[in-house]
């Protein structure tokens, strides 16, 4: 049986941070942290995601799969606790930039973290909400939209007024359809595009009715307008 196999899985809290750890002969040979990190969205507020920190694994444990392990109880404890999505400060240059490409993380950009959508439907919601919230044009319209991120079962959501809600079923008809990447999708929630660049990049692909999308875009646009301009 490996150090692996023996390994238990346990966490520790302390106030708002987190220390998820594997335990081998009683003694903490992989470990990590979190808590939680506000995040600029626009320019006009802020969003938290969960921040990974102080992850090591003691020389003797290392190449045996605990800290993978570790990372992957830490992303369902995350999620469980209500985060959207996690970030992380890291380099190309490290070794376990390859554990966190393979559980799922994407490079931001080269100043930012890499981060990984726990829940893109919700992240989605998010970003909508902001986007109805800063456009009085939408919110005298209800909107369905179907939203695929990475290629993956489209998700189904509804505008209408200031109200962004989930649908947990598929509706009869959806006045746009949008795809999109995790990438795109994360960029849109830091602020770092908008939905009309992004559309005009084809970072965004969309079908169904022209009008609702258009309508989309105004208010995209003018959620990215910073208050008093315009």
């Amino acid at each position: 049986m490996s150090s692996s196999e023996k390994a238990k899985l346990k966490v520790e809290r302390s106030g708002r941070w987190a220390r998820v750890y594997a335990e081998v002969g009683g003694k903490d040979a992989s470990h990590l942290f979190y808590d939680p990190q506000k995040v600029q969205l626009g320019r006009d507020s802020t969003v938290t995601l969960a921040g990974i920190g102080g992850v090591g694994t003691a020389q003797e444990h290392r190449r045996k799969g605990l800290a993978a392990e570790v990372l992957r109880h830490a992303l369902l404890e995350m999620q469980h606790g209500g985060y959207n999505a996690v970030g992380l400060y890291t380099s190309g240059r490290i070794v376990a930039h390859r554990l966190y490409r393979r559980c799922g993380f994407v490079d931001v950009c080269r100043r930012q973290p890499a981060c990984k959508l726990l829940d893109p439907p919700a992240l989605a919601r998010r970003v909508l909400t902001d986007v109805a919230r800063r456009s009085p044009e939408l919110q005298s319209h209800s909107l369905t939209l179907a939203l695929s991120v990475d290629a993956g079962r489209p998700s189904h959501l509804r505008i209408d007024g200031q109200q962004v809600s989930l649908l947990s079923h598929a509706p009869r008809a959806v006045d746009l359809a949008l795809k999109m990447s995790g990438r795109t999708l994360l960029k849109l929630w830091l602020g770092e595009t908008t939905l009309p660049d992004a559309l005009a990049a084809k970072l965004a692909t969309w079908a169904g009715d022209e009008g609702a999308l258009q309508l989309l875009v105004r208010a995209a646009n003018a959620a990215s307008t910073p208050v008093g301009e315009g």
